[in-house]
């Protein structure tokens, strides 16, 4: 039997807490439903994984610019106003991209510009919300509450693309835009309902140049902060080589494994499925120590699943691959974010946790680079040289860095 611990119960019983989890769930759930129909209409449209890839890339480039922009803001006038300005832009590109279908008006790059627009909103939103869980969240519950936000999170890649599928099947995609924009509203409700913690100001005069110098000082303290910088590099690498599958993702559905768009729900969901299991793991054990060696064992492990998903033909065999990937991820993800909770100190968290927000969400581009590669060279070429560039950058990183390996 199940016995949570008494971390875990604590948090659980945190009114303030749990509204912030649901909040975020249903943001989660947006997400999720709006990656995997972008995926799905580029590919009906254009069916080619290079597109595919090049709308999924499209949305790293915000975050490269407006993360540590996000973090500076949130430092200095506070979280939860960001982030509802950031979700109202999430809805915005939503709600375009709905009507732009609904109208017959919707082209390629339509795709692109829509998920520009709606990825800075998440540039300026991440940095916030993790800001904001390490604000109300004592130190010693970090990996506890990372990984009830991980149920969370998983909920939301479990049932998002198994919505999408069946909704693009009754209904059409522009219906699946339409509930995005429904969601993103109720969990700006929640949202508001959430009190933050009292903060101690910055008393000095804000200067013209006030921004930039907040943004160097934040890159100044990462810099310095073993491990920080090993560790922001490590998480962009994994993630720009361990995410070509999800380029071929769509191909793979349809022309290898002939399930259609329902199987190609099924597949996202059975990987979410792997995701909440080991969220629900984290969440009740945490992870409290040789936090980069879980990093580096469950990259391994990630690996090989993307070879044997490659080579599959067996839709079995393929949905177990997806299944165990998401089984692995949540301990991965909890490790590398509290590595990054801890390192930073109250004041600088803000533009700290930009840096993890900017790392995580490199994973587009290594949409865009599996699109390429399997477009040129072949499906099966694109996740074995994706796999073979992936962990050893880590190895190298945890042989490099003692404070990495201490971490």
């Amino acid at each position: 039997m199940l016995k949570f611990n008494p971390k875990t119960t604590e948090l659980l019983s945190d009114a303030q807490f749990r509204t912030l989890v649901i909040s975020q769930g249903l943001f989660d759930l947006a997400i999720f439903m709006r990656g995997s129909a972008n995926s799905w209409v580029i590919f009906e449209m254009t069916q080619s994984q290079l597109w595919v890839g090049v709308v999924a890339g499209a949305r790293a480039i915000p975050f490269l610019f407006f993360a540590l922009v996000g973090g500076v803001i949130s430092d200095r006038f506070g979280r939860k106003n960001l982030m509802v300005g950031s979700l109202c832009l999430f809805a915005l590109a939503s709600g375009t991209t709905a009507i732009l279908i609904a109208n017959e008006l919707l082209v390629a790059w339509h795709m692109i510009a829509v998920s520009l627009i709606g990825a800075i909103g998440g540039a300026l939103y991440g940095p916030a919300f993790f800001a904001l869980v390490a604000d109300i969240v004592h130190s010693d519950k970090l990996s506890n509450a990372n990984g009830i936000l991980s149920v969370a999170y998983t909920t939301g890649e479990m049932l998002g693309p198994m919505i999408v599928g069946f909704i693009i099947a009754v209904s059409g995609a522009d219906t699946v835009f339409w509930l995005i924009v429904v969601g993103n509203f109720f969990g700006l409700l929640l949202l508001t309902r959430v009190k933050e913690p009292n903060r101690i100001e910055n008393s000095s005069k804000p200067t013209k140049f006030a921004l930039f110098t907040q943004m160097v000082e934040g890159l100044q303290y990462a810099r310095n902060t073993p491990p920080l910088l090993w560790l922001t590099l490590l998480v962009i690498a994994q993630n720009l080589f361990g995410s070509a599958i999800f380029a071929v993702m769509p191909t793979y559905a349809v022309d290898i494994l002939k399930i259609g768009p329902t199987g190609f729900g099924l597949m996202g969901g059975v990987f979410g499925a792997g995701m909440l299991i080991g969220a629900v793991f984290i969440s009740v054990y945490g992870i409290h120590r040789r936090h980069a060696y879980v990093m580096l064992s469950m990259g391994v492990v990630w690996d090989i699943g993307m070879i044997v998903f490659g080579f599959s033909r067996s839709i079995p065999l393929s949905l177990g691959a997806l299944f165990f990937m998401g089984l692995i991820s949540m301990p991965w993800v909890t490790a590398v974010l509290t590595m990054f909770q801890q390192a930073s100190i109250e004041k600088m968290r803000g533009r700290v946790m930009s840096l993890y927000v900017i790392a995580i969400n490199t994973f587009p581009l290594g949409w865009l680079f599996g699109g390429a590669v399997a477009e040129w060279l072949g499906n099966e070429e694109a996740l074995v040289i994706s796999a073979a560039f992936g962990t050893p950058v880590a190895g190298i990183a945890l042989i490099l860095s003692k404070e990495l390996r201490r971490a």
